[in-house]
């Protein structure tokens, strides 16, 4: 049974990219490998802010930060960028005008539109990336409000269109005097919920974020009920303090809200873990008790089915030479696993069926100038006694012969590429021929048969099995890892036997011990007399195995006489000898001639290929490859001519 043909592999891969851009040039990433702000508060209530990035930059050349000064008197102001290499900061140069990719060495901080002010410098990491630290200086005018109950701060140091993730964020906000009780000092920060902000002083508030997500805000809001801003004119005649504290309270309540469904959901996800890891449990001791069961299995089918082993370092005869076919030859010498393929090996099994079927006096060769052979059919052929596969290379030969008496293997292969429908589909049905041969003749047993196509049916289902439950490789990695298991131990059940009978796995080991006899010929003690007729035997299965070439130096170096060119040696009288000792024919008559036979499969293959193939487009809509092409070259050619002119 061939698993290949019954078995669909379906892996589905999903690949998500997010890409970070919010502070960032126009392409890249960039990231913070940690980020602080250190501010300071006036008494006129403006904030001078220090901003130090610790910055991971990739692919890009301009950094900026915009901030959102719409709806309230906002002004920034006093804007200053350093870069920071070794401690030391080098400043970089204000060119006092927005550019889309920042000059070397420069920055700016403008007003964009109503409601914007951009800070961007240069970084130049187009085609690079590295680690850089820089430290971005602005002033906050009107930062503070005072109102008739209390004072507050509100700033935002992120937006939520922040495209940047970050890591050991941390801020230090010193006001410009102390509070006379620290519980008159409050402090809010609104944004990912695992920060923390905490009063250190009278006068002292610092924030902390392991990291920050993109597209999350960070902004803090301080509140004292004391003015301890002495000469700031940012005054509002209102009370604001309580509708500060209800709102901050609305926020707080909704933070706790989503802090307590999140546990709640946590615990949740804990007990459904717990379950599923008892699940996984059950399903793997399942899979490994049933997995125990199919090894035990096993044990009794090598010890029921496992017959009798044969190994032959060397054999001289032609095994089963009554039935002995190449097809037959290459599909029992590549047998393997319950499964062996011919269809690899057809251009070879071809040629050296074509040398069997001279042998058998169907055919007969007779050189052609130089390498080039005429293929004829001898008058008294007789076809009754051919096998399957030996009837479907003479039937393709028979229909090359049509209204002709011969063939030259050059015509051969000329008719192969224009019939290359009927050709192709005969020869790949050789295999399929030969194994009912083998099957008629009791080399393969329908029993063992049977038993391997229960356990290779098994096999595919728990495969499939195995496949599909990759989707849900997430909660119940058990399971696939239980069908890999049994689909493994399945398919080990079904090649632990041979489906060949006691006399196919003889014949099967006499060809390997033949081929390596031929191969070795040369290095061995115990020659054979030359025999033509055997060495022609031989040629037959030594090019079905491809070692033809490999065989012939050998002979010619321990039985040179057999080449020798002299009508008086009888020699002529062979299917195919005399043209391995004609000179006019070559020097590698016999490989050419081999070749030259392969050719046939080999181009009715290649004419097929190119009938099948996907049609080409013109029109540029993709489709099939075309001919033709060397356009470029032909272009640069002639502009080189051109400037040589």
């Amino acid at each position: 049974m061939n698993l290949k043909k019954k078995i669909v592999i379906a892996f589905a891969f999903i690949i998500a990219i997010i890409l970070f851009l919010n502070t960032s040039s126009y392409a890249g990433t960039q990231n913070w490998n940690s980020l602080d702000y250190d501010v300071t508060v006036n008494e006129d209530g403006s904030m001078d802010v220090i901003e130090t990035w610790d910055v991971s930059v990739s692919q890009t050349n301009t950094l900026f930060k915009s901030f959102d000064i719409g709806g309230d008197n906002y002004r920034i102001n006093n804007v200053k960028v350093t870069e920071v290499k070794n401690g030391i900061e080098r400043p970089l140069k204000d060119i006092k005008m927005q550019q889309y990719h920042v000059d070397p060495g420069c920055y700016y901080g403008l007003i964009i539109d109503n409601s914007t002010f951009e800070i961007a410098w240069h970084v130049g990491l187009d085609n690079s990336s590295g680690d850089r630290v820089y430290k971005m200086y602005y002033t906050v005018e009107n930062a503070v409000k005072i109102y008739n109950d209390c004072t507050e701060l509100y700033w935002q140091f992120l937006s939520d269109e922040n495209g940047m993730y970050g890591e050991n964020v941390t801020g230090t906000i010193r006001l410009p005097d102390g509070v006379s009780d620290i519980e008159k000092l409050r402090v809010w920060a609104h944004g990912d919920y695992t920060g923390n902000i905490m009063k250190d002083s009278i006068n002292t508030v610092s924030f902390t974020l392991d990291t920050i997500k993109s597209n999350r805000m960070l902004e803090v809001r301080i509140v004292t009920e004391e003015n301890i801003y002495k000469l700031c004119k940012n005054q509002y005649n209102s009370y604001y303090l309580e509708e500060i504290l209800e709102e901050e309270q609305k926020w707080a309540d909704k933070a706790n809200y989503d802090r307590e469904k999140a546990k709640n959901a946590l615990g949740i996800m804990y007990v459904v873990i717990a379950i599923m890891g008892i699940v996984n449990i059950l399903v793997l001791i399942m899979c490994l008790s049933k997995s125990k069961k199919y090894k035990a299995a096993r044990a009794d089918l090598k010890m029921e089915y496992s017959g009798l082993k044969y190994d032959y370092e060397y054999f001289r005869d032609i095994p089963d030479e009554k039935n002995a076919t190449p097809a037959k030859a290459v599909y029992l010498y590549n047998f393997k696993n319950n499964s062996s393929s011919v269809q690899s090996k057809i251009s070879k099994v071809f040629s050296a069926t074509m040398l069997n079927l001279a042998l058998k006096g169907l055919i007969a060769f007779e050189t052609e100038g130089e390498k080039d052979v005429r293929i004829s059919r001898t008058s008294n052929a007789n076809e009754e006694n051919l096998s399957e596969d030996e009837k479907i290379v003479y039937d393709i030969l028979k229909d090359a012969l049509i209204h002709k008496d011969s063939i030259t293997s050059k015509e051969f292969s000329k008719y192969a590429s224009r019939e290359y429908e009927k050709v192709y589909t005969k020869l790949n049905k050789i295999e399929d021929a030969v194994k009912h041969v083998i099957q008629a003749q009791g080399k393969i047993s329908e029993e063992k048969t049977k038993i391997v196509k229960q356990w290779s049916s098994k096999f595919a289902g728990f495969f499939i099995l195995a496949i599909l439950s990759f989707f849900v490789i997430m909660f119940l990695p058990a399971l696939f890892i239980g069908m890999l298991i049994l689909a493994t131990t399945c398919r080990k059940n079904a090649i632990c036997i041979s489906i060949l009978t006691d006399a196919g796995k003889e014949e099967a080991a006499m060809w390997k011990g033949l081929k390596k006899y031929m191969e070795d010929y040369s290095m061995l003690s115990d020659k054979l007399v030359p025999d033509i007729v055997l060495w022609e035997k031989y040629l037959v299965y030594a090019t079905a195995f491809g070692i033809s070439k490999k065989v012939i130096e050998q002979l010619k170096v321990v039985h040179p006489e057999m080449f020798v060119e002299n009508d008086n040696t009888g020699f002529r009288n062979y299917a195919y000898w005399n043209m391995m000792t004609n000179s006019s024919f070559g020097s590698n008559s016999f490989d050419d001639f081999s070749r030259s036979l392969e050719r046939v499969y080999s181009n009715a293959q290649s004419a097929y290929n190119v009938a099948h193939s996907s049609s080409s487009s013109g029109s540029g809509g993709g489709g099939g490859f075309s001919s033709g092409g060397g356009g470029r070259r032909r272009r640069w050619k002639l502009r080189r001519a051109l400037k040589l002119l």
